[in-house]
């Protein structure tokens, strides 16, 4: 096994297709393919997935992006929230941007590892100006003490940048999105997220935090943005992503 080969854990049955993204005395430290998970295994549970079974995922993978662009395409009017994207996976993040463009949403990625955001945060808000921010990347949680943030991988992060943010932007400036696969969900809200991850310590797709933004970026100003919408048209099952009541960034264009 190398760096960059594309596996499953024997032991899970393969249900993640993970990329192997570095190897410490025969563990390797594993992120997901499609899911927004970091993970370590012995190189003893991998197995290889061969090109023709990773073909499938991909045209999977096609085939639910068509899907949200669907499902949201005719709900679009007027003048939508900007959106500023930030993430720690390239591959993840310029499927996200590839979907806010097929829906003609503004919206700006920037590639930041997690424990970096809270430096750069203000200063990209004031560059870009969003009302919508995403703060993502991967996470994990070891299923020990759910509330010790010590045994969540990047949960701390991730709520270091809704705190700063939160120093200069109210809840109802910005409406902030932040986590990823088993984040702590408590934590991130408490700092100031208006939606986060994962209630039930749950995985999240790779699209899930784009399709928070998307819906707050469509709901008009004035109305909530209804957080059901996110399970009506996302793969992940209810437990994975809430928030607080939270007003939408769409406002009409007036003649």
């Amino acid at each position: 096994m190398n760096i960059g080969n594309t596996v499953g854990r024997i032991s899970y049955n393969c249900d993640i297709v993970f990329t192997i993204i570095d190897i410490k005395d025969n563990i390797a430290i594993l992120q997901g393919k499609y899911i927004r998970l970091i993970a370590d295994s012995p190189i003893t549970d991998l197995i290889e997935i061969k090109n023709e079974e990773l073909t499938q995922y991909e045209e999977a993978d096609r085939k639910y992006q068509k899907k949200i662009i669907d499902s949201y395409k005719d709900k679009i009017s007027h003048i939508t929230g900007k959106i500023l994207h930030i993430d720690s996976d390239n591959e993840y993040l310029d499927k996200c941007l590839n979907l806010y463009k097929s829906l003609n949403l503004y919206a700006q990625g920037i590639i930041i590892q997690e424990e970096n955001i809270y430096k750069d945060i203000i200063s990209l808000i004031q560059k870009y100006r969003p009302n919508i921010v995403v703060l993502t990347g991967h996470d994990s949680y070891n299923k020990k003490d759910k509330y010790d943030l010590n045994n969540y991988r990047n949960s701390l992060n991730f709520m270091k940048a809704v705190i700063k943010i939160r120093e200069y932007y109210s809840l109802d400036d910005i409406c902030v999105y932040a986590g990823a696969c088993g984040s702590n969900f408590e934590a991130l809200i408490a700092s100031g997220a208006n939606f986060a991850s994962s209630i039930d310590r749950k995985n999240i797709e790779a699209y899930d935090p784009a399709i928070v933004a998307i819906l707050a970026a469509i709901t008009p100003f004035d109305r909530i943005i209804d957080i059901q919408n996110v399970y009506s048209f996302s793969k992940m099952k209810k437990g994975g992503i809430g928030g607080i009541e939270t007003y939408g960034k769409m406002r009409l264009l007036v003649k």
